[in-house]
């Protein structure tokens, strides 16, 4: 039988669910799993200092808690606590190393942290895991494309922009276009088609006006 909190999450009752989980929690205290639900919701609600306490105590509870880890990490992330972050998404990537999922979180934290070395590592294997996830794509390639590495950044970029109107991922195959290749031509078909996705999208604008 599904415990009640986890109808009224599913039903976006945030506040209605918390109350139930903190029902949960004094009834069953060693049960780590409130702990990490509530944390979660904690943190959708803005009240990430609780949210920190609740995935402590999860941790507390189950050294080994990979959930917790990860939860906790995405709060550092959100927050922008990177380094922070990178060492509890190790701690749960020692235990889950193949997880598609924690591979490209590890991966954008390098990136914010301006170690393009490592974030390619663990795109390459976010990618591995998840082939078809469109977002693990663009952000490799524009990675790929950021620090110089044209060949990959085109095909990685190229895909997305094949299968989905991405207005930045267009933006950014101009770029490439122009930094690649020269060429100038096939660079504003990209400027213009991110605009066409995205008619406010002020870089793809200026690009245009720079090479008219």
């Amino acid at each position: 039988m599904a415990i009640k909190y986890e109808q009224l999450i599913k039903e976006g009752r945030i506040e209605e669910a918390l109350e139930e989980i903190f029902k949960e929690i004094e009834a069953h205290p060693e049960e780590e799993a409130h702990y990490i639900n509530g944390g979660n919701l904690l943190h959708q609600a803005g009240r990430d200092e609780e949210a920190e306490r609740f995935l402590q105590k999860a941790i507390t509870l189950n050294p080994g808690s990979t959930s917790a880890y990860y939860t906790l990490a995405n709060i550092y992330y959100d927050r922008e606590r990177f380094e922070e972050a990178v060492r509890l998404y190790l701690l749960a990537y020692s235990r889950n190393p193949e997880d598609g999922d924690l591979n490209f979180m590890l991966a954008m934290s390098h990136v914010h942290l301006n170690d393009a070395e490592r974030a390619l590592q663990f795109f390459e294997a976010a990618r591995k895991a998840k082939p078809e996830d469109l977002e693990v794509t663009f952000q490799y390639g524009l990675l790929c494309c950021q620090i110089g590495l044209y060949n990959p950044a085109d095909k990685l970029l190229g895909e997305v922009v094949r299968k989905e109107d991405n207005a930045d991922a267009e933006y950014n195959m101009g770029l490439l276009k122009l930094m690649k290749d020269d060429d100038q031509a096939q660079a504003l078909v990209h400027f213009h088609r991110a605009v066409d996705i995205q008619a406010d999208h002020h870089l793809a604008h200026n690009a245009i006006s720079k090479l008219k």
